[in-house]
């Protein structure tokens, strides 16, 4: 059975609520919050999640995770007390088994009784809404970390996901955009309404990014140009590998850190164009601050993005960024100052604006300098009182007053 809730301008389908315990709700001390993400590997969601439920004090969490995680997550979480829950079914852009696992969230939300469900990431985030709405959860919260919508994945693909996100947001209370460009995007496509959209930047742990030791086991010489990021489709790393074939001559270098399925066929690539002298695959850093500390120009050509964590790190570090012109990316990035932004796909832009920054060691030094002080905004400090505002707000059934109000401005 479903009834409408009218909340301003439009109405919100929502099942009947839940009867809970009131013995249940009487006993607990602390809120309960229970976050779903489709993969929990080692990329930006899963840091803004990590970071999220390690750091928030006063409620209890449980984190569910689909098919595919990384056992030291898991491992961390633990150890820190946060109950982890694999749910199989929960699989990336399989559509095949999106069904049974809207039921199978479901029948464990209406067993646990969260007082809050938040869901990350695409697949988990349709998935996790539809089941909190067949489950009768009061509070839903959704994170887009990133457009889904682009030009490079297939059109039927972009078309499905797009009506998938229309119908979830119905479902959803708040949605949490990394960038108003982002909460804007998805306004223009017809996804929720205005007064559900907040804007919290993700936050990162600046300190530990300010006076590192460099790495000196990184392979190359200096200048060098690093890209940190999964091995996997939209990143760019064809139009890198184009780029460093214009660019390094034999005094650059460039650095690809991370891991990722793409990893062998990369591999291939820099083979196949005879750029083993100057391109390396590093393999994932847990010293990510050390490997900034050692390089000089941070560059992410992405085709699709939220607002990249790494590109925080690197401001934080004092290194000049050049990255593609999407999504958050100008809200972090300050063209001419902090860095140059590129279309996306252009290895000629790419080419040009990394040859400038390398031949130039004072405009280097000037955009670190701006980038430091840009990246102030995106501590992690910032994005867990922010998020703690949004769960009481939702907690108590009051309004969040979001600090500038709604969408950030």
């Amino acid at each position: 059975m479903v009834r409408f809730e009218d909340r301003g301008s439009a109405a919100v389908e929502r099942p009947l609520r839940r009867e809970i315990d009131p013995r249940r709700a009487m006993s607990r001390e602390r809120p309960e919050v229970f976050h779903l993400i489709t993969r929990l590997l080692r990329g930006g969601a899963e840091a803004k999640t990590l970071d999220t439920v390690l750091g928030l004090d006063g409620y209890d969490f449980t984190v569910g995770h689909g098919a595919a995680c990384d056992e030291t997550q898991v491992a961390r979480l633990g150890e820190n007390g946060v109950e982890t829950r694999r749910f199989p079914l929960v699989r990336h852009y399989n559509p095949v088994t999106a069904v049974p696992a809207v039921a199978s969230v479901a029948r464990h939300l209406r067993r646990e009784d969260y007082d809050i469900v938040h869901t990350h990431s695409t697949e988990a985030g349709i998935i996790g809404r539809f089941a909190a709405a067949a489950a009768g959860v009061d509070n839903v919260v959704h994170t887009v970390h990133g457009v889904p919508f682009t030009e490079d994945r297939n059109a039927v693909l972009n078309r499905f996901v797009l009506a998938c996100e229309r119908r979830a947001a119905k479902h959803t209370d708040r949605l949490v955009t990394n960038a108003d460009v982002i909460a804007e995007e998805y306004l223009e496509r017809g996804i929720g309404r205005r007064e559900q959209y907040t804007t919290i930047y993700s936050g990162v742990d600046l300190d530990e990014f300010r006076d590192p030791v460099p790495a000196d086991d990184l392979p190359g010489g200096r200048p060098r140009v690093v890209m940190v990021s999964r091995l996997v489709d939209g990143k760019g790393f064809e139009v890198l590998l184009d780029a460093a074939a214009k660019v390094c001559d034999g005094n650059a270098s460039v650095c690809i850190v991370g891991e990722g399925p793409l990893r062998d066929s990369i591999e291939a690539e820099i083979d196949e164009r005879g750029l083993g002298d100057s391109v390396f695959l590093v393999g994932y850093r847990e010293d990510v601050p050390r490997v900034l500390a050692a390089s000089d120009v941070l560059v992410l050509p992405s085709f699709r993005e939220g607002t990249p964590r790494v590109i925080t790190e690197a401001m934080a570090s004092g290194l000049p960024v050049v990255a593609t012109d999407i999504a958050g990316i100008p809200e972090q990035v300050a063209d001419g100052e902090s860095g140059y932004l590129i279309p996306t796909g252009d290895s000629t832009a790419l080419a040009a604006r990394l040859e400038e920054i390398l031949a130039n060691p004072d405009l280097r030094e000037r955009m670190g300098e701006h980038g430091a002080k840009r990246a102030e905004q995106f501590s992690v400090e910032t994005m867990l009182a922010e998020l703690d505002g949004l769960y009481e707000g939702l907690i108590c059934e009051d309004e969040v007053v979001h600090p500038s109000g709604g969408i950030r401005r």
